[in-house]
């Protein structure tokens, strides 16, 4: 029998949420003080778009809002009460995403 190495992919994943948290907390220092930062404005500042997505969906205190149709990427405490409920939708972008998947889940389970 031959032994199979076992993969670590726990390693991985902390490194990955340490790169996360570390890139977060440069995001927060680079928004700091700028209102609406565009993606572009980011990229300039060495941020890749995926970056900048992974950063806002692994950011468990909430503190950058982005949004479908946001104009780009701001701190949560400096936004103002309309910005923060325009958020509203990723409500509907999740809606749009729930129903999509679930035409998949019937097309392979043959309920067309």
């Amino acid at each position: 029998m031959i032994a199979q190495p076992e993969l670590d992919f726990t390693a991985r994943q902390a490194d990955k949420a340490a790169d996360l948290e570390a890139r977060a907390s440069d995001l927060i220092a680079t928004l700091r003080g700028r209102g609406w930062v565009t993606a572009r404005d980011l990229r300039a500042e060495g941020f890749t778009d995926r970056e900048l997505r992974d950063i806002v969906e692994h950011d468990e205190s909430g503190g950058i809002l982005s949004f479908p149709g946001s104009p780009g990427y701001r701190l949560f405490d400096e936004a103002t009460i309309p910005e923060i409920e325009r958020s509203a939708s990723l409500k509907n972008q999740a809606r749009g995403m729930l129903r999509r998947f679930v035409r998949y889940q019937r097309r392979l389970h043959g309920h067309h």
